[in-house]
């Protein structure tokens, strides 16, 4: 049996509440789960890129994974948080959803620039949907957005999961917006995985496009990051810190299209960490 979104979702409300308190490499304790003393996950890698774009002095963050086997594979992401509510909010987005009047593929680049851009920057709409970035090679690098391994475009074949329903849950109700919504939830357990089995590529380290912003690469090492997320700020924000656990397989699958998480990483990233600008 293959790995299908409806498991998938089931496993994200399973390991939500897992390993919450355990340290950066964690394994939870049940079906299809184990640890590993050899377990492949190095760390989560963030790369900044200083970009101006509609007037807007803003940084790309690309978060990755860091694996150390070729065969290594992610499905799923979830438990996205921050301890700062602050630190949710606030990311540009530049996708279908943030504009206002989506401008066609085949339209004639018109002779002089509208008074108003057609695809405008936002704060206040957006989607984090990889595929809903409008004329991806000319303004994927201004959209905040999640992913497991691809980049942005129509392609893309990642997926919410059942969080981001439960988001912001008041009196029984749900949040119909899913993650079309330019702000993060900040309830802990928001995840994404992947639709498509990692038999083509997706989702595998040394599989993710390496695409360049401003001549500069967005992945620190090609061969060994898993892209997760790019997160879109304004330059010179206060350092903002997060916890994010993935779900992988380490290759022991025989068969690449029946590939079933059996590894969990937990681990931290920051944005605006000096180390990580390059």
């Amino acid at each position: 049996m293959g790995w299908t979104k409806e498991r998938l979702t089931a496993l994200a409300s399973k390991m939500n509440g897992c390993a919450a308190r355990l340290p950066v490499v964690v394994a939870c304790a049940m079906a299809g789960v184990h640890a590993s003393a050899d377990a492949a996950f190095v760390r989560y890698v963030v790369t900044a890129i200083d970009v101006e774009h509609q007037g807007q002095q803003l940084t790309v963050y690309t978060v990755a994974a860091r694996f150390d086997a070729p065969n290594d594979a992610v499905l799923l992401a979830f438990g996205l948080n921050s301890e700062n509510p602050e630190h949710l909010k606030g990311f540009w987005h530049l996708d279908a959803v943030s504009s206002a009047d989506p401008e066609d593929e085949s339209a004639a680049v018109p002779a002089a620039p509208p008074p108003v851009p057609l695809s405008p920057l936002s704060q206040s709409a957006g989607s984090w949907n990889p595929s809903l970035v409008l004329k991806p090679k000319i303004n994927r690098a201004f959209d905040s957005y999640l992913t497991i391994g691809g980049e942005a475009g129509l392609r893309n074949p990642t997926n919410a999961d059942g969080s981001w329903t439960k988001a912001d849950r008041q009196e029984g109700r749900t949040d119909s917006r899913g993650w079309a919504r330019p702000d993060l939830p900040a309830i802990g357990t928001t995840g994404w995985f992947l639709v498509a089995p990692p038999s083509d590529g997706i989702g595998r380290a040394g599989a993710s496009p390496n695409y360049e912003i401003n001549g500069k690469p967005t992945l620190e090492n090609a061969a060994t990051d898993v892209r997760l997320a790019q997160f879109v700020l304004t330059r010179g924000h206060a350092p903002r810190a997060f916890t994010l656990q993935v779900a992988w397989n380490d290759g022991a699958a025989a068969d690449p299209t029946k590939i079933t998480p059996n590894q969990i990483a937990q681990g931290k990233f920051e944005l605006g960490s000096a180390a990580a600008t390059r």
